[in-house]
């Protein structure tokens, strides 16, 4: 007999399969493979199962969020681009539906569920690292020309593009996924009396997600998985050591010639293949401190990234409280989109500085009601994991908020990992049939 339970543990799988594991979901036939499917039937099922998910504290918040959008979309930035618009809906979908799922896990206390949904999440995660690699060994841009493909009118062309979502390899929200995992993972790999897997096993876990980020070529990607690597290694005891070892390293870069670190880059470039973006973004940072690392200066792909800082800067303080596009006249058709004007596929560049963007299109009003969520978020889990994995699950959230500040942060793949994945981990050791009264919530 199906119970209510077990209901809800297949549609979860269903949906976290469909975000995790496109070698199988891209090739199924449309509508079997379509994640909104199956986001469908998860809010049903809470509706007519489950609906008190939707008066718990942190949907509130979620719910909160959504009756300002609302507001704000209809009466207020009516005249905001369609990039942004699109990107806020997409991203409060995802927010939500990731909420409601860890949210209904904790409710029921389905804490065996939660541990199996991840469990299996991180299987498609692995599955999709292998395809990864696969697919950036055939082509290194891959993940970026599927990105850029709506802007390609050669249909050959975009089909040859498309044709590698086949594969099943990652896109970049995977790729934040990817780069988030290594502080747990360090946990398990110190704690192997509670981890399913072997240090061994965890080794070879880390190997191949960081091959699958090197394989995408994302270089803000390796840098934070790398930082927020060597602070896990660390320890909590060391913390303070890995703080000062951090600013020892940034000292020593201050004092250190400009010859001496524009060699390096270059250096290190060189490393990589001639044609490949890694290869691209040292010699281009090399050149750009070079020529004086002036953020007017456009003439470099780095220069123009650290140009939108300035550039997103002006534009927030022409209306900090409510956004830019609170006054259309003005600002939504003149001085934002003057300054950052569009990409290739319709974004705004100011979109690749999330938390800067969304600060100037939503405002410090906008901004503060929605980092209540993920704050919230944070601040209730930590109540309920025990110290040593706060530490761990601490660094893996801070990595992907922090990841913002230089890049978008979108796609579902991104949310669910911050909302489902991270906190799931907790009670993978609950697997394991000596631990399933390992841990108990607070």
């Amino acid at each position: 007999m199906i119970t209510k339970q077990k209901h809800f543990y297949f549609i979860a799988f269903m949906l976290m399969a469909s975000a995790f594991l496109p070698i199988v979901f891209n090739n199924l036939p449309p509508l079997i493979r379509s994640h909104h499917i199956w986001t469908s039937i998860w809010v049903l099922s809470l509706l007519v199962f489950y609906p008190k998910v939707f008066i718990n504290k942190m949907m509130v918040y979620v719910l909160i969020y959504s009756v300002f959008l609302f507001v704000a979309l209809n009466f207020m930035w009516n005249s905001m681009d369609e990039w942004n618009y699109y990107m806020l809906i997409k991203e409060y979908y995802q927010i939500a539906i990731g909420i409601s799922v860890i949210t209904y896990f904790l409710q029921s206390k389905d804490y065996i569920g939660l541990a199996k949904i991840t469990k299996w999440s991180m299987v498609f995660l692995i599955i999709t690292a292998i395809m990864t690699i696969v697919s950036s060994a055939i082509d290194p841009m891959y993940a970026r020309n599927i990105v850029g493909v709506a802007s390609i009118n050669i249909e050959s062309k975009s089909e040859a593009i498309l044709s590698f979502t086949k594969f099943g390899g990652g896109n970049f929200g995977t790729a934040i996924a990817f780069m988030c995992l290594f502080p747990i993972l360090i946990y398990y790999y110190k704690n192997t009396t509670i981890s399913l897997l072997s240090k061994i096993q965890v080794v070879i876990l880390l190997v191949i997600i960081f091959l699958a980020l090197l394989g995408m070529q994302i270089f803000a990607n390796i840098l934070i998985g790398f930082v927020f690597s060597v602070i896990a290694f660390g320890g909590m005891k060391k913390m303070k050591q890995s703080v000062l070892v951090f600013g020892l390293f940034l000292s020593i870069i201050l004092f250190t010639p400009k010859e001496v670190y524009i060699d390096s880059l270059f250096s290190i470039s060189n490393s990589f293949q001639k044609n490949s973006d890694l290869n691209y973004k040292f010699r281009d940072l090399a050149i750009f401190i070079k020529s004086g690392a002036d953020v007017e200066d456009i003439r470099t792909g780095t220069g123009i990234r650290a140009n939108r800082f300035s550039q997103l800067a002006d534009n927030f303080t022409q209306s900090p409280i409510f956004g830019v596009f609170v006054n259309s006249d003005k600002y939504a058709h003149g001085y934002y989109q003057k300054y950052l004007n569009y990409g290739t596929v319709g974004q705004v560049a100011g979109t690749h500085l999330h938390w800067m963007n969304k600060l100037t299109i939503t405002g410090i009003i906008g901004l503060f009601i929605f980092l209540l969520i993920p704050y919230n978020f944070i601040k209730s889990n930590v109540r309920r994991f025990d110290s040593t994995f706060n530490f761990y699950y601490l660094l893996a959230s801070l990595s992907i908020l922090s990841y913002g500040i230089f890049k978008t942060m979108a796609g579902r793949e991104t949310w669910y990992t911050f909302f489902i994945i991270l906190p799931g981990l907790y009670y993978l050791p609950l697997l394991k049939k000596q631990n399933y009264i390992f841990r108990n919530e607070k």
